[in-house]
């Protein structure tokens, strides 16, 4: 069983960090990004290779009792959008996942 913080903690190191971080660093250089910059190559706990839909359904399946489903599968479909923007080179695509992240923690602390 996992508690709010260590669930949100987790999706932010295991996810969100290695999506957005790309599109941030080419943000703050400025510039188009070049073609597969924003693509991430993911691995599991593991170190094998994984996309974002399969880490992001790993850990769902860690969220703590009594998420928000309708949460959880907003945040699954900004995963997903993210990615999507990332393979065409949407910096603010790929950056609206902390937007999402936000408001995902939002809907798990109850605020």
């Amino acid at each position: 069983m996992t508690n709010v913080h260590t669930f949100l903690a987790r999706v932010r190191h295991d996810l969100v960090k290695r999506l957005v971080w790309p599109a941030r660093d080419r943000r703050e250089l400025g510039g188009a990004p070049a073609p597969g910059e924003l693509e991430v190559a993911l691995v599991d706990d593991e170190g094998r290779p994984t996309t974002a839909a399969v880490l992001w359904d790993g850990l769902r399946q860690l969220a703590p009792p009594g998420a928000s489903p309708a949460a959880l599968a907003a945040f699954g479909r900004a995963v997903e959008g993210a990615v999507a923007a990332g393979r065409a080179g949407d910096l603010d695509g790929v950056l609206a996942l902390e937007a999402a992240f936000d408001e995902l923690a939002r809907a798990l602390r109850g605020a």
